[in-house]
């Protein structure tokens, strides 16, 4: 059986897209990624490394309180920021700090912390200080406990000299 050409030349163009972004990657710093109009190519325009990665200094004053954690019916509506919420990026509501600021939370039952952006409003309890998105609970091991007592503090992305 005969490929319509439209077809033929989409594969090659499939295949060589995919060889470059290959290429591009070799050539990015470590932990960094190049994405071009497509996802692909443009090996002069780097993105940064995810938030998880990065090292943080704190500029913010601490808080401790109570933390929930939000999803359910809440995945794939839109929050504050226009984003829909999801369960692969940490993300947090919180009431007052400045929407994409990045803050650390730390579930003070077990210690353990999650870097994560402010992009929505909330909580609507005032018994709380932070809702935390699904992979942030996850993060803090908090999922099954639902509320737990947590500090946070914003924090920037550390400059390296």
């Amino acid at each position: 059986m005969r490929m319509p050409g439209t077809l033929g030349v989409s594969l090659a163009a499939l295949v060589l897209s995919s060889a470059a972004a290959a290429a591009a990657m070799a050539d990015a710093p470590d932990g960094a990624t190049t994405r071009g109009a497509a996802g692909f190519g443009a090996p002069d325009r780097y993105i940064a490394p995810s938030p998880q990665r990065a090292a943080f200094q704190a500029v913010g004053r601490r808080e401790i309180g109570r933390a929930s954690w939000y999803g359910n019916r809440h995945v794939g509506r839109k929050t504050a920021t226009g984003e829909r919420l999801d369960t692969v990026h940490p993300t947090a509501a919180h009431r007052t700090l400045p929407l994409q600021s990045l803050v650390k939370v730390t579930n003070l039952n077990n210690g353990r912390s999650v870097v994560v952006t402010i992009n929505d409003r909330g909580p609507f309890s005032p018994r709380l200080l932070i809702d935390v998105s699904p992979r942030a609970a996850d993060e803090l091991n908090m999922r099954t406990d639902g509320i737990v007592p947590v500090a946070i503090e914003q924090v920037a992305v550390a400059r390296t000299q």
